[in-house]
């Protein structure tokens, strides 16, 4: 590696300055990591301790390096003076007229220690500088995107020359971390030893940083559906399935290729960018922006582990959001599950280019198809691909977090039993909608009104929504969940001789590890927020002043991973930003400023008030214990919650974990104190005070869940085998003859797993030793009798229903 030995004459110097100028005015790149914070030079930021390192020599990649440092006011690489050395290397130098990169190393690499332009400074930084032209993977037979992306192979002078004239807002330059060359090399003895080691990992760290920008090395599709198909586990489906059909070996392979086609993704860099353009003009036309939080956090895990996005799904918009974001931001697009009802016509097509691959909603039964599929998935996680799905399986019509479904999740795991020479990082991502595009047909499907069937007016309905503001969308982040560790905990043998039993339970558990995971990634905004207030005030319009005082307070109970810059603005600000967006209106009562809502608009808003319910359980906890009984013991009451955190954990998808230090903060918030071990309200007259009765109604419908499961279960112990009936039960209840909301009330599976009884059932002390005894006992004091009662009659009337029906069909 060295320095450059070009001539610095007076002529040099004036076509550097021209052509720099000429860059500054023409190009567009885009500098990634480049700040001195995020390469933490604040300290370090001497021209004589930093040293970038580009991966070949080339004068517009040493100009471009020369515009980032510019840009963040970074040690400058170049210089004019004859006399000093620049502060940039090369791993490889060019050869020829077009500048292609030799196979071999660069000939004048001397040790980084005694190279004169370095000197004997122990303390020396290398930033690694990666420049790509296009940004885009490797695809065969296609001359135009040979010439102006950025390849696996080095980009010549020619391409260059292309990119610069025809696509200069496609040019990504990425600056690494500063690697420290005496904290990489003090335990060499030799100079030739320190260079070799710093050469090996600048090259890794190249390759591997090349593969997180533009994605793997893509073969052909068709190379990539053969290699498919000759895979052992679908050639064995195939002869299977000849021999149980009695078909020619031909034909069933000949179905084999018909599945991979149908289900395999097509990714064209053409149809990327027509996206990027299409989808910029729409949420310009939609939105009030995109808020992009903690992409950080990707970037720290993608160069040494293949990743699996897992986003929650609120709206067909998500399916192209992840991959605007990611590739605004430089980041290799993923492979989009998604289901086959969006293999329209025209759209299909399109989606697949875009990154999507299809798959039917069930092919348990289907050998052949599942064999394909598999081993589709297997190859992309083996090859180095991103993947996206989406854990809940389909879009979520109430708002919160649907249970996870175990297909995706199974596959990637029996992917990585095969293979598991690298890490899977799966990266939850919240998508935050102020105003969700579908939300008037989720609530027609929840009145009852059959599900509609995707179709190209679908599409082109899109207009008729531009003359709405649907707020700003928030894209967050949320902390990796790396599946090494994850197995590492709970797998002692060899992956692959995992038993079936285990593997379930592996699935579930990761399953619920992902969408907790998802949940705490949300990236709160207003709308939740103030939606929360109106649909738990039990009235539909509220003083302006008292939504005021009552959004900042609520805003102090939440601990969120990500909180919309909205919040910024002040009190009054925040008030006519909802106003424009959700549909409420001001009104004056007796001179009074009331924020009205319609019956409708309240029902919309439980919509956005399910997203965030997860933040308030223990705020609202606490607020339904000191509603119901104002003098507390702050021990017994841990114990409680203690016992109920698992449960609502598995009911809202939170990581509820009580402690002592979160409930005394809170109970300040509340305008409580402890004296003599006791809770007591500091001031009565406190108008927070008035605000526990909505608190504690978040969190209400959960605990009915729990209440109604553990009384279910004291009369019918094998509730599990019924669960779906029961269900189908309380969906048909109305609020009429109940006191409850029937949508509220619906009971999952994990629920009745984690209480339903330990000792069998015919085990005379098994009642007394069941899950549920200590919950119905903590919800005693959270729960009004009348209430409980309620929910007791339900459970018999539910129970009894379920025994005529069974009855009545023998």
């Amino acid at each position: 590696m060295a320095g450059s030995s070009r001539p610095r004459g007076s002529i040099y110097r004036v076509i550097n300055q021209q052509l720099l100028h000429l860059f500054r005015l023409w190009l567009r790149p885009t500098f990634i990591n480049h700040e001195q914070t995020a390469l933490a030079l604040a300290q370090h930021a001497i021209p004589t301790n930093v040293r970038y390192i580009l991966d070949s020599d080339s004068l517009a990649d040493r100009l471009l390096l020369e515009l980032g440092c510019e840009a963040s006011r970074l040690p400058e690489p170049l210089t004019l003076d004859p006399n000093a050395p620049n502060a940039y290397f090369c791993l490889n130098h060019r050869e020829g007229f077009w500048g292609r990169r030799s196979a071999r190393g660069d000939a004048r690499s001397t040790s980084l220690k005694v190279d004169p332009a370095i000197g004997d400074e122990l303390a020396t930084r290398l930033v690694p500088v990666s420049i790509y032209w296009g940004h885009q993977p490797d695809r065969a037979l296609s001359l135009w995107k040979v010439l102006l992306s950025d390849q696996w192979a080095s980009t010549s002078k020619f391409r260059k020359i292309l990119c610069i004239a025809l696509t200069r807002r496609h040019i990504l330059v990425h600056f690494g971390d500063p690697l420290d060359v005496d904290e990489l090399t003090n335990d060499l003895p030799s100079a030739a030893l320190k260079t070799k080691r710093i050469h090996r990992l600048l090259r890794r760290h190249f390759k591997s940083q090349k593969q997180s920008i533009i994605g793997p090395d893509l073969s052909h599709r068709r190379t990539l559906l053969d290699e498919l198909l000759a895979a052992p586990a679908v050639d064995a489906a195939i002869m299977t399935v000849a021999e149980a059909s009695e078909r020619p070996r031909h034909r069933v392979a000949a179905q084999a290729y018909r599945y991979a086609s149908e289900i395999a993704s097509d990714q064209s860099y053409r149809v990327i960018r027509f996206f990027s353009i299409i989808l910029t003009w729409l949420w310009n036309r939609l939105y009030n922006g995109i808020e992009v939080s903690h992409l950080e956090r990707v970037r720290a895990v993608s160069d040494n582990a293949e990743i699996v996005y897992v986003p929650c799904h609120r709206s067909h918009i998500d399916y192209l959001l992840l991959s605007y974001v990611l590739y605004h931001n430089g980041l290799a697009l993923p492979h989009i599950a998604a289901g086959i009802n969006l293999n329209l016509f025209l759209v299909g097509p399109l989606l697949r280019r875009a990154g999507a691959f299809f798959m039917r909603r069930s092919f348990k039964e289907d050998l052949l198809y599942k064999a394909v599929f598999d081993e589709y998935i297997h190859l992309l996680l083996s090859k180095g691909y991103s993947l996206e799905y989406f854990v809940e399986g389909g879009r979520s019509r109430t708002g919160g977090m649907l249970t996870p479904r175990p297909g995706m999740i199974n596959m990637t795991l029996r992917g990585y039993y095969r293979d598991h020479h690298r890490d899977i990082q799966f990266v939850p991502v919240y998508f935050s909608y102020e105003r969700v595009l579908e939300i008037s047909s989720y609530l027609d499907e929840r009145k009852g009104h059959q599900k509609k069937t995707e179709s190209l007016r679908d599409l082109f309905g899109v207009f008729r929504y531009f003359k709405l503001d649907f707020g700003q969308v928030s894209v967050n982040f949320g902390e990796p969940i790396s599946l090494e560790q994850f197995l590492s905990m709970r797998v002692d043998s060899d992956l692959e001789m995992i038993e079936p039993d285990k593997h379930k339970a592996i699935c579930r558990e990761l399953g619920h590890h992902i969408v907790q995971g998802i949940n705490a990634a949300i990236p709160v905004n207003p709308t939740q927020i103030l939606a929360t207030l109106f649909v738990h005030a039990g009235h539909l319009e509220i003083p302006e002043e008292r939504l005021r005082r009552q959004l900042r307070f609520l805003t102090t109970l939440i601990e969120a991973d990500q909180i919309s810059s909205i919040f910024d603005q002040s009190d009054a600000q925040i008030i006519d930003y909802f106003l424009s967006t959700s549909g409420a209106e001001r009104q004056l009562r007796d001179g009074e400023p009331m924020i009205t809502i319609t019956p409708g608009g309240l029902i919309d808003m439980r919509y956005y008030s399910n997203s965030v319910t997860h933040l308030f359980v223990l705020p609202s906890l606490i607020a339904n214990r000191l509603i119901q009984e104002p003098m507390i013991d702050p021990e017994p009451f841990f114990d409680q919650l203690t016992v109920l955190a698992p449960l609502l954990n598995a009911i809202c998808f939170s990581k509820l974990a009580p402690s002592a230090e979160r409930i005394n903060e809170l109970l300040e918030i509340f305008d409580y104190k402890t004296e003599d071990q006791q809770v007591s309200s500091a001031r009565v007259d406190s108008p927070l005070a008035s605000d526990l009765i909505q608190i504690a109604g978040i969190i209400e419908p959960a605990l009915k869940q729990i209440a109604l499961a553990c009384a279910l279960l004291k009369v019918k112990p094998d509730l599990l085998d019924d669960l779906a009936t029961i269900n189908e039960r309380i969906k048909t209840l109305t609020i009429t003859t109940t006191a409850f909301n029937p949508e509220d009330l619906i009971l999952t599976e994990r629920l009745i797993q984690m209480l339903s009884q330990t000792q069998p059932i015919n085990d005379r002390k098994a009642q007394d030793n069941a899950n549920w005894i200590k919950p119905q006992a903590a919800l005693a004091t959270l729960i009004s009798e009348a209430g409980q009662t309620d929910l007791q009659h339900l459970a018999l009337d539910l129970i009894k229903e379920n025994i005529q029906s069974a009855a009545t069909t023998g």
